[in-house]
């Protein structure tokens, strides 16, 4: 077998020839090539007027642009070949011509069918003939020839051995018998490019090829191909291309790719444009696959798209032949222009019962960068040729920037039958039957076959396999693996298979046992036995230039399940019934409170065991978990843990592995609900029991919905500091115009207090205090400063000291202090004696507030107050003595109002009524006498002494009458007597 070259651009041994182009021909597996001796002749010549001038021109003819063989016989033209035309005033056409050569290029004849006496773009001067070119399987030629009739292009067949026949080089203008050729068509068809590729195949149902013509500017430009009768060269049916100017019908080729015994067409439009949303069109290329169904019958185009733009894909198509020995026949497809510096791609497609995979099965890169022009890989394309004699069909690709034609052999390939076998398939873990080796330890133990046979065309030496065997693959890596490798106390291990023949079973078996059941909790899940092989390549030959590969489209891998016995009847498959049920122990939460939650939980399993069953609840964003309720008796204490699931707060408890048959009981978890920025109305707790069962893994969801609420209890108070000021004041004297405050009058300091008892914060608060200031145009309590305490901003209704009045800087005043921590204010004003006046305590004092003096409105918004947190205001001013002295022995009372109201509360959740409410604080003003005295006459002195006596003297007087003053004495003969004893006793003595 050889290969054979075209070189368009090729110096040859021609005299006077430039560039005339050449082939090559390569014997396999020759290192060298050479050049196949067509024509060495010099441009053959006429004499005019007695000078020999050239009737023909080859050079930059670009012979062997297209060549072809079929069994013995080769053709290679030179589409680009000029002749000088018989008209009174010669010009060169560019007709093209072609040359063949049979019998081991014993014989050589040309072939120029477009070399005639219709010259001329109208004619054939412009035919080109030789610019594609095909044989039908009988051996005749298809030649064709887009420049014809104004470009509209022809295509021409003819007999080779017709063209054999008879042949003499000097025979310019030559007509063979059996040629056909398509004829001028209507103006409306020129500048389509009939011809520009062509290819031979049976659609007609009568065992008589067609041949194929693509017109890639047919069609308004939308490009077609056409099926031509080869018997008489009438048009049979056309496909139309899809997008104008994508050249539809650059190429075509021939090839029953789903092996129905039918001939399929392939279509190239290398320029297609891929338009996707919104952005620029795209060229790709694209490949269109017509699979024939019967006679004259095609399915809709599969449509392979390329992938790389201006790649070019679909400028070359060819018939690759099995490949892969599946039965189908594969396609290659070239984009000469794809890759990486432009260095072009082959793309390998194999066939299947529904046309081609629609993902390539290989892709060629071309190695040659692109210099002055790109390299071109895959511009030409040759496959179906077995060169190196393996029984595989070979590709050939021409890289013609680059001047290379590279040759890829297939490589043989191995269909691997692979086997895994389990035995026991269900293992029980009580049957321990197996003792470890080096160990006193008895497990529960399987065996694992892996059996392989194998089978290729051609391939008579041994294969080894390369085999991996994984235990339990499904578990994640980190993951407790169930089952070890007796052996190797492993679950991952590489063996080899050595398979000497084809189609006989090699087999191996290992020894695999179960963990003890306290290492791991997956007892329900299948144990899956993964077995990955490939080819061990560095066993083969080094003579073996082309290595054998596994089939391609063979799955590489198998993998069988064993069961771990369990307690679910005789067919081992446990069916839970799991239920659940649960409350919360409070139905609403008060936003502020502690609110801590207890759910309790009472799930049941009311069929078979549920392994690997756990609890779940979805924690709202609201809460918190805390822990399991443990000093409650009634309640079990299960075993939870916090864990994050997308982005989500979980708590995970475990159930019990199995959750047995029969299995009811109830437990409490606890969460602290404290989060309510922003919470909706109520916040909900998802639970639901999972298990790793098949069949009803999970119990009814439950949704728990515990409502929210928030309330706060907003208190006002204040006081008057000092609550009274009597007058007149002492050591005061009034001035016209003050200057310093202490010249006005007595201080007067109001204070109040916004106390945000709870639990709920508020928000936007607004505080009001309606100021007495003015009567009559006289001032009543004239304001110096406004002194506020917390998130407190406020304004008056109208500027307050319009006098400029100096006073001192003011501080927090321990009566200030003492009233925002709840103390008892102490009176600071040394005590002196006073004494109102009898009249005066008879008098009504008279009341001064907004609804019947001027006031100053103080408008004040209060920030956000938590609980238990308090905003005041202290409002420092002097009553204006002066308005109160023109008035003498007037009471009065001066009363300030001061309201509030909660406009909002810092959550989504707002109470149906907000809190507001109002006090008046009050100051009195007084009158008094103070250090009064009485002068009592002397006369009365006197008199009252001498009635004091006389009243006195009448008493003694009475009492002496009564015998108050005699004395009690005892009787006088008793004390005889014992004066009396008493000697008597002294004397006896």
């Amino acid at each position: 077998v050889s290969v054979l070259v075209g070189a368009p651009k090729a110096n040859t041994t021609q005299p006077d020839i430039v560039e005339g182009g050449a082939v090559y021909y390569c014997a396999w597996p020759a290192a060298r090539c050479r050049q196949i001796p067509f024509d060495n002749t010099n441009n053959r010549k006429i004499k005019v007027n007695g000078t020999r001038e050239p009737i023909e021109f080859k050079t930059n003819q670009w012979f062997g642009a297209t060549v072809k063989a079929h069994k013995e016989k080769v053709v290679a033209c030179a589409p680009l070949y000029h002749w000088r035309t018989l008209k009174d005033s010669p010009e060169k056409d560019p007709v093209g011509t072609c040359y063949v050569a049979i019998q081991n290029f014993s014989t050589y004849a040309e072939y120029s069918p477009c070399r005639n006496s219709n010259a001329d773009p109208e004619g054939q001067g412009f035919c080109q003939a030789g610019f594609s070119l095909d044989f039908y399987k009988n051996g005749d030629l298809i030649v064709g020839g887009p420049g014809s009739f104004y470009w509209q292009g022809q295509v021409i067949t003819a007999s080779i051995a017709d063209i054999i026949a008879n042949y003499s080089f000097k025979d310019i203008l030559r007509k063979l018998a059996r040629e056909k050729q398509t004829g001028v068509a209507p103006p409306s068809y020129d500048d389509n490019y009939m011809g520009y590729s062509v290819a031979a195949g049976e659609f007609t149902g009568d065992s008589e090829q067609e041949l194929v013509a693509g017109v890639p500017k047919g069609a308004q430009n939308f490009g077609y191909v056409s099926i031509i009768n080869s018997s008489d060269l009438t048009f049979i049916q056309n496909f139309t291309g899809e997008q104008m100017a994508s050249y539809f019908g650059y190429t075509v080729a021939v090839s029953d790719v789903n092996n129905d015994g039918l001939d399929d067409i392939l279509v190239g439009a290398p320029l297609f444009m891929e338009r996707e949303f919104e952005s620029k069109p795209k060229e790709v290329g694209q490949v269109y696959l017509y699979l024939q169904e019967s006679a004259f019958l095609f399915r809709d185009a599969q449509i392979l798209t390329g992938t790389e733009v201006f790649g070019r894909f679909g400028s070359a198509i060819t018939h690759l032949g099995d490949l892969n020995q599946d039965g189908y026949n594969d396609i290659a497809i070239g984009a000469p222009f794809a890759g990486e510096d432009r260095r072009g791609k082959v793309f390998i497609y194999n066939g299947y019962s529904n046309g081609l995979n629609t993902n390539p099965s290989q892709v060629l890169n071309g190695a040659w960068a692109s210099q002055s022009m790109p390299s071109g890989f895959g511009f030409t394309l040759r496959g179906d040729s077995d060169v190196d004699k393996n029984d595989y069909p070979d590709l050939i690709v021409g890289a013609f920037g680059a001047g290379k034609a590279v040759v890829y052999r297939a490589r043989p390939v191995v269909t691997v039958n692979a086997q895994l076998i389990l035995n026991p398939m269900i293992v029980n873990p009580d049957n321990k039957t197996c003792q470890l080796p080096g160990s006193q330890l008895l497990v529960a133990c399987f065996t694992v076959k892996v059996c392989a046979d194998f089978e290729g065309q051609s391939i008579s030496y041994e294969i080894v396999l390369k085999g991996e065997l994984q235990l339990d693959s499904l578990k994640q890596k980190g993951a407790v693996k169930r089952t070890l490798l007796f052996d190797y106390h492993q679950s991952h291990h590489y063996f080899s298979i050595v398979m000497e023949r084809q189609k006989q079973l090699y087999c191996q078996d290992f020894l695999v046992y179960l963990r003890d059941e306290t290492e791991f909790r997956d007892k329900l899940s299948p144990i899956n036995i993964n077995l990955n092989y490939s080819l061990d390549e560095s066993s083969f030959e080094d003579s073996l230039t082309v290595k054998p590969i596994l089939n391609y489209y063979q799955k590489s891998s198998l993998t069988e399940q064993a069961y771990i016995l369990v307690d679910c009847g005789e067919d081992n498959l446990c069916i839970p019934d799991l239920q659940l049920s649960a409350m919360p122990d409070k139905d609403q939460l008060i936003i502020g409170e502690e609110n801590c939650v207890m759910l309790i939980i009472n799930p049941r399993n009311d069929g078979e065991g549920a392994y690997e069953a756990e609890l779940h609840i979805r924690i709202p964003p609201e809460a918190d978990y805390t822990g399991v309720e443990r000093n409650n008796k009634a309640l079990r204490v299960l075993s939870c843990d916090y864990k994050m699931e997308n982005e989500t707060r979980m708590v995970v408890c475990d159930l019990g592995n199995p959750m047995v048959a029969g299995a009811n009981f109830s437990t409490g978890i606890r969460f602290s609900v404290q989060h309510f920025e922003n919470a909706d109305l109520s916040i909900n707790f998802e639970l639901q029991i999972k298990s790793s069962n098949k069949i009803n893994p999970t119990s009814n969801l439950v949704n728990l919905h515990i409502n929210i609420s928030a309330m706060a209890q907003v208190q006002i108070r204040g006081v008057s500091h000092p609550p009274t000021i009597i007058l007149p004041l002492h050591n005061w004297e009034p001035k016209d115009e003050p200057t310093k405050e202490e010249e006005i009058g007595p201080l007067v300091e109001h204070i109040y207090e916004l106390h945000n008892i709870g639990p709920s914060a508020i928000n936007n608060t607004v505080l009001r205090v309606g100021w007495p200031v003015s009567s009559r145009e006289e001032f009543l309590l004239y304001i110096l400063h406004i002194q506020t305490h917390g998130p407190l901003h406020c304004q008056t209704s109208s500027p307050i000291n319009t006098m400029q009045i100096k006073f001192a800087i003011p501080q927090d005043t321990p009566e200030l202090a003492a009233f925002l921590y709840n103390s008892t204010i102490s009176h600071y004003i040394r005590r002196r004696d006073v004494t109102v006046a009898e009249p005066l305590r008879k008098n009504t004092a008279k009341i001064l507030n907004c609804t019947n003096v001027k006031c100053v409105l103080i408008s004040c918004t209060v920030g956000q107050l938590e609980r238990g947190k308090s905003a005041a205001l202290k409002i420092r001013s002097r009553l204006w003595a002066q308005t109160f002295l023109e008035r003498k022995n007037d009471l009065y009372t001066l009363s300030s109002n001061v309201s509030f109201e909660v406009k909002s509360m810092p959550y989504k959740v707002q109470p149906a009524k907000l809190p507001k409410g109002s006090i008046a604080i009050r100051t009195s003003v007084i009158w008094s006498t103070p250090n009064v005295s009485f002068v009592i006459p002397l006369w009365v002195i006197i008199l009252a002494i001498l009635l004091g006596l006389l009243v006195l003297a009448m008493l003694t007087l009475a009492l002496w009458k009564c015998g108050f003053f005699d004395r009690a004495r005892p009787p006088q003969d008793d004390m005889a007597d014992r004066e009396q004893l008493t000697n008597n006793k002294t004397t006896d003595a």
